[in-house]
C-alpha cells in the first residue's frame, strides 16, 4: 500500500528520525560499512523504500541509485538482487529509468552471468518497463547477446515461474537467434541443388544472401518442435522476403501463436538490425493435446 506525507508524519515518533533522514544514513552506511551482512540489510532497506513513490524524492536527493548500481556491480547475488528488485520499482520514476539506461551495460552484465532465477525474472520487468518507457532505442536496452541469454533460461530453466517451464500449450511466442555462416549456406545448397551464385562465396560477403527457404525451414523447425510443437502439419503458408538477409549476421526468429485451435494460426519474422528481413503466416493442423 502507498503512503501519503500525513500518514507518514503520524506514524514517525517524536523523537525518531524521518524518512528522508533514515535514507540518507541508509545510503552512508553503504558506503562506510565493511560489514556483508550489514551491507545486505542496507540494501534490503533501499529496495523496500523504493516500493513506494513517495520515497522516491528522498532516494534521488541521497543518490541511492548510485547505490544500487554499486551493489549490482558486485560479486555478492543477495546485493545484487536487491538492486535489480529496487530498480524494478524505482524505474517508473522517468528520471530513473534515464540514469538506468545510462548504466545498463552493468545490469546486462550481470544478467548474462548469472544463475539466479529471481534476478533473471527482476531483471526481464525492468527491461520490459524500459523499453515501455521510450527513452531510448531497443537497440541500446536488447542486444543479441542478451535475447540468446533469454532464450538459454527459456529452454533451460527447472524453475516454474519461467516461461520455458510452462506447458507448450500455453506458449504464445517463441523467439531464437540465428547466425548463418558460409558453412550453412553450402550445406543447404549441396541438399537442394540451389547453387545460385548468390549464395556463394563468388559474392562480398555485404551482398552475400541466405537462402530464403533455409529461413523458412527455421521458422518451420520452430512450429514443428515447440510452437504449436509435435504433431503439427502445416496446411497453407504466405510469406514475403522483404530484404535480403546476410550471413553473419544475428536473426532474430520470431514464431507468434494467433489462434489456438485445432486449424491454429501463426505468424512469423525474421529481423536483421531490426529490419524486418522476412515475414509470414501459417495455417496448422494442431494435434488434440497441443490446441
Amino acid at each position: 500500500m502507498f503512503s501519503s506525507h500525513r500518514h507518514l508524519k503520524r506514524k514517525t515518533p517524536a523523537e525518531g528520525i524521518d524518512r528522508r533522514e533514515y535514507i540518507g544514513h541508509l545510503v552512508d552506511e553503504y558506503y562506510t560499512s565493511t560489514n556483508v551482512e550489514a551491507l545486505e540489510q542496507v540494501t534490503a532497506n533501499l529496495a523496500n523504500f523504493a516500493y513506494d513513490p513517495i520515497n522516491w524524492p528522498y532516494l534521488h536527493e541521497a543518490e541511492a541509485l548510485n547505490v544500487f548500481i554499486a551493489a549490482l556491480d558486485t560479486q555478492n547475488p543477495i546485493l545484487q538482487l536487491h538492486a535489480v528488485a529496487a530498480l524494478c520499482n524505482f524505474c517508473l520514476d522517468k528520471n530513473t529509468a534515464k540514469f538506468i539506461v545510462e548504466k545498463i551495460s552493468i545490469l546486462r552484465n550481470v544478467f548474462l552471468s548469472t544463475d539466479k532465477a529471481d534476478f533473471v525474472l527482476h531483471s526481464l520487468a525492468l527491461y520490459y518497463q524500459l523499453l515501455s518507457a521510450g527513452l531510448s532505442s531497443k537497440q541500446q536496452i536488447i542486444t543479441p547477446e542478451l535475447l540468446k541469454r533469454v532464450q538459454h533460461w527459456r529452454e533451460s530453466s527447472n524453475d516454474e515461474r519461467v516461461l520455458c517451464s510452462q506447458p507448450q500449450s500455453k506458449l504464445k511466442q517463441v523467439q531464437v537467434i540465428k547466425r548463418f555462416t558460409q558453412q550453412d549456406l553450402e550445406t543447404f545448397s549441396q541438399f537442394t541443388g540451389d547453387s545460385n551464385y548468390i549464395h556463394s562465396k563468388d559474392m562480398p560477403i555485404t551482398e552475400r544472401r541466405v537462402h530464403g527457404a533455409l529461413l523458412n525451414a527455421v521458422v518451420a523447425g520452430i512450429i514443428g518442435t515447440q510452437l504449436p510443437g509435435p504433431g503439427t502439419v502445416v496446411l497453407e503458408q504466405s510469406f514475403k522476403f522483404l530484404k535480403p538477409c546476410r550471413v553473419e549476421t544475428d536473426t532474430i526468429v520470431t514464431v507468434r501463436l494467433i489462434k489456438a485451435r485445432k486449424i491454429a494460426t501463426v505468424e512469423y519474422e525474421c529481423r536483421q538490425h531490426d529490419d524486418v528481413v522476412f515475414a509470414g503466416n501459417a495455417k496448422l493442423l494442431t494435434p488434440k493435446e497441443v490446441a
